[in-house]
């Protein structure tokens, strides 16, 4: 006999998203959460890197507008941004979980492992149903080298009580190019170590490659095509042995492992349940039901579809829930999902990139706008930004568009509607934007 009709586990966006719509649908639905309620995004990850991200957009543009009107230097004072990022985080694990038992689901604070097919224990005690949803998201990787085992991630970088004057990130991703960026116009020196000669995958490599220059301009010390091979701890910080047979040296005060995330499938017993996964996460269908036991999906960073981001999160919440309430009904749609790396400035982009175009066999040309030209990045002293936007004119529409520069994280918007959508690209071109913002200059981009 079934103790619910629906179990979740996990209590951030993705989680939320599937028990809140169950639960209004009149579900009997328990939902467990092994650290705290609210999830990665909110807790240890989107919010709290955004709010951190204010002093550094606010130095950045101070230096910017130098000699431009403006006098005077501008200096992040970390202890107060900490304590303004904490007022955010701090009260969300309590509130959600209210709002989450306010709606009439059984939530519980432990560990959850499968028993079975259609079971799960929770502080020693098993709960059943017919359809159970995992959402436990993605936990830190760990690095394989000497000394690299306790590394601090970005976790404990977001709960830095003070910003040590010399910082190593390892990683060439979203989260260390970030955090790198928000260390540096804080005041430290900061050097950023990365395994191969590429960076920030999943956007446009032209683009990836103007960030690192930007980067380096504002004095980040970047290197590529540094492994490293070692971490000695020392008794006044780190000393990281990196680079081609571990010759290079970088003496630091503290040293940040962010090569990345996977899913948080340990300790969930998943055999015990006939659940199928790999490295990248549970295996599911496009409904996000598990291949292997129909009574089990997988949703957000958990599931190995799907960019791991909050928005693609909720889609699928939505997706799993409609096919609880009716099997079969929602497949999800990934089309016009955008990404940024909230960098100083933000590296944004949608929709295919031009590899992908032209895997696919389409026709189509690369259009390119320098926008640190145009005046809405000149008025505020912007020395990078540029868009490379890949239209379709035998289709009229818009393939995918890649941006760099400030307000690129808006803009973005713009083109994921577009995309999304399917807005024609003659319809694109007809619009009237409000001048001059930025985003009036897509009619250029287009």
């Amino acid at each position: 006999m079934y103790t619910h009709d629906v179990i979740v586990l996990g209590g951030g966006p993705a989680g939320g998203g599937v028990a809140a719509i169950l639960a209004r649908a009149g579900k009997n639905v328990a939902m467990t959460e092994s650290v705290a309620y609210g999830g990665v995004c909110p807790l240890r990850g989107c919010n709290p890197k955004k709010v951190l991200l204010s002093g550094a957009e606010a130095v950045h543009m101070a230096k910017g507008l130098a000699g431009k009107g403006v006098r005077g230097a501008l200096a992040v004072d970390w202890a107060e941004l900490m304590e303004f990022k904490r007022s955010f985080s701090d009260p969300v694990p309590e509130s959600a979980r209210k709002a989450y038992a306010d709606m009439g689901i059984d939530v519980r604070l432990g560990e959850a492992s499968f028993t079975g097919p259609e079971t799960v224990s929770v502080n020693g005690e098993t709960l059943s149903a017919p359809h159970i949803c995992i959402c436990v998201g993605q936990t830190p990787n760990t690095l394989d080298a000497p000394g690299c085992e306790d590394l601090p991630v970005s976790d404990d970088f977001l709960e830095l009580e003070a910003l040590p004057r010399r910082v190593v990130f390892i990683g060439g991703g979203f989260i260390a190019f970030e955090f790198a960026h928000v260390a540096r116009q804080a005041g430290a020196e900061v050097v950023l170590l990365n395994r191969s000669d590429r960076v920030l995958r999943k956007f446009d490599p032209v683009l990836a490659d103007e960030l690192v220059k930007a980067s380096v301009a504002d004095g980040i010390d970047v290197r590529m095509e540094h492994p490293i091979h070692r971490v000695e701890k020392t008794g006044k910080g780190y000393v990281v042995h990196c680079g081609e047979g571990g010759g290079d040296r970088v003496e630091a005060d503290m040293v940040f492992n962010c090569t990345g995330r996977r899913p948080a499938l340990d300790g969930l017993e998943l055999e015990a349940a006939g659940v199928e996964f790999s490295r990248h996460g549970v295996t599911v269908d496009e409904g996000m039901r598990s291949v292997s036991n129909p009574s089990v999906f997988a949703l957000g960073d958990v599931a190995d579809q799907g960019a791991a981001l909050t928005p693609v999160a909720t889609i699928q919440s939505q997706v799993a829930a409609a096919n609880i309430l009716e099997p079969g009904s929602a497949t999800v749609n990934y089309s016009g999902v955008p990404n940024v790396c909230y960098t100083v400035p933000p590296l944004a982009g949608v929709g295919l990139l031009e590899t992908e175009a032209a895997a696919l066999g389409l026709d189509f040309e690369v259009k390119e706008t320098n926008l640190a030209d145009s005046f809405p990045w000149q008025r505020l002293g912007e020395k990078a930004g540029r868009a490379r936007v890949l239209v379709s004119e035998k289709e009229d529409r818009i393939l995918g568009a890649h941006l760099l520069g400030h307000n690129c994280e808006e803009v973005v918007n713009l083109f994921a509607l577009i995309i999304r959508q399917e807005i024609p690209l003659s319809k694109v071109r007809d619009t009237v934007w409000a001048y001059p913002t930025c985003g009036y200059y897509l009619k250029y981009m287009v």
